[in-house]
């Protein structure tokens, strides 16, 4: 009987944390948490490229709500701390995306993370759903042809893009199945806690980038006695509607256009130095419009739309850091004065094999999270004449603005917009002011979502701070350290 007895304990503690992950009771059970129970484990062997770092994979059920139903095997990858006898625990990281995985970054960690995190935790990435070595979508139907457009000029083109959206939706589930719907960050939140489970420790701490902050946000409301501590790098706030997010956006990008070509006045590096940057863009795209510039091996020819999307890729960093020299101003500066001589190679789409995953990628994930206001060629008409109003120059282009491909697709949203209340969970959010993707507003707004949050702002320009600013990579790591509001509140550049 003793032995009957324990056996049902162990059954029971396992079958409580696919409970507690799944939302059946409620988060903040405390129960054990020394070993990972049945149904969550990860069998790690050395990563084949990095033999230091530790990889594998884990089991974890495609609908939370049935946690007895399908499963999926999710990649996942760990650095073990430099100095385990001052080990302060597990972090865990995600950089974004969405549409990008965390372990490659996990397993080539030696320039990604700084030697402090390196030295004091076992740093821990989950490649989510739909990327990385995780499932992802199949789709019979091309995302992107030589047609598509996110501004439709006619409501024959509107209705294309409808038609063509649903067309792609459809391929998908029909390719990839029940997954589609489940790739929401929610989802992706809940992965983390079986991963944390099966890790065996009490709590984890995050360092959450751009869409990982999100991520991060969400595992802290689900699971408050499971996180230690939160740094949240580029604050995306996904309780406004996708309308407001969207002009938000295009205003922010529309700035750090603008702080561009006011820096191209001066700067020895701009390729475009003593020009009127903002009229030889303007006159750049007015001509790409009429006559697309042909760019070998591409999917089409690069147009006026290409451009602008494409210049706000080359915005997101103003000096050259971890991405190369070309994802910076100098680099935006070079791309567009080639683009004027006839080389618009920066801005077209890549070859169809190589483009189409990635929007496959974003879409099963974006198309989770936000529900397109847009329903009628009217209310498109609305839309891209407030992107002309607020962004002259860019007139909309933005990350938002790409949920137009999600207008009339098959799967409905399952974390559509939504205030959060995180309580109980130290966090640390840094913003730049002048960030093109992420509105600094954004960091306040998600500031007022979790509970005595404390709020570093850089004041320069650029997305993310973690890779592109010493005070506030220095600010970060010693938070993760000891989490408490920094002494000062304010980056330099």
């Amino acid at each position: 009987m003793p032995r009957l007895r324990a056996r049902i304990r162990v059954l029971a503690s396992g079958l409580l944390a696919v409970a507690v992950i799944a939302g059946y009771v409620p988060a903040a059970y405390a129960g054990p948490t020394s070993a990972g129970p049945p149904g969550f484990s990860v069998d790690w062997t050395p990563c084949p490229t990095a033999p230091t770092k530790q990889c594998g994979t884990m089991r974890v059920p495609v609908d939370w709500s049935k946690p007895r139903g399908e499963q999926i095997t999710v990649a996942v990858a760990r650095r073990p701390a430099d100095d385990p006898a001052h080990r302060v625990g597990t972090l865990f990281f995600n950089a974004g995306g969405p549409g990008d995985g965390e372990v490659h970054y996990v397993v080539a960690d030696d320039w990604y993370f700084s030697p402090t995190l390196r030295a004091r935790f076992d740093i821990v990435g989950l490649d989510p759903r739909a990327t990385g070595g995780s499932p992802q979508p199949q789709c019979d139907v091309p995302a992107f042809t030589e047609a598509t457009t996110l501004f439709p000029r006619s409501e024959r083109e509107f209705d294309a893009m409808r038609r063509h959206n649903r067309a792609v939706g459809e391929s998908c589930l029909a390719k990839t199945g029940s997954l589609m719907a489940h790739t929401d960050t929610v989802s992706v939140a809940r992965d983390h806690e079986a991963l944390r489970v099966a890790l065996g420790v009490k709590q984890v701490s995050w360092l959450g980038i751009s869409y990982g902050t999100q991520l991060a946000a969400n595992y802290a409301e689900l699971f408050p006695r499971q996180t230690r501590a939160m740094v949240l790098d580029a604050a995306l706030d996904h309780s406004q509607p996708e309308g407001q997010q969207v002009a938000d956006e295009m205003m922010a990008a529309e700035d750090s256009f603008n702080r561009f070509a006011r820096w191209c006045d001066t700067a020895t590096e701009c390729a475009l130095r003593g020009q009127d940057v903002g009229a030889v863009f303007d006159r750049l795209v007015a001509a790409a419009d009429r006559y697309p510039i042909p760019v070998e091996g591409a999917v089409r020819a690069a147009t006026g739309e290409d451009i602008r999307m494409g210049t706000i890729r080359l915005l997101v960093l103003k000096e050259p850091a971890i991405f190369g020299p070309d994802v910076s101003w100098a680099g935006l500066s070079r791309s567009l004065a080639a683009a004027v001589a006839g080389d618009a190679s920066a801005f077209a789409a890549a070859p169809a094999g190589v483009y189409q995953a990635g929007y496959f990628n974003r879409l099963a994930i974006g198309c989770m999270e936000y529900a397109p206001q847009i329903r009628t060629y009217a209310q498109m008409r609305q839309r891209i004449q407030m992107g002309r109003q607020l962004a002259p120059h860019l007139q909309g282009a933005s990350e938002t603005w790409q949920v137009n491909f999600c207008i009339d697709w098959p799967v409905p949203a399952a974390n559509p917009h939504r205030l959060l209340d995180v309580r109980g969970v130290p966090s640390l959010i840094v913003h730049a002011v002048h960030d093109p993707s992420d509105p600094y507003r954004w960091a306040h707004s998600l500031a007022a979502q979790i509970q005595g949050a404390a709020l570093l702002t850089r004041t320069g320009d650029g997305h993310t701070s973690y890779h592109t600013s010493e005070c506030a990579r220095t600010a970060s790591d010693q938070y993760l350290l000891r989490p408490k509001a920094p002494a000062h509140r304010v980056c330099e550049g």
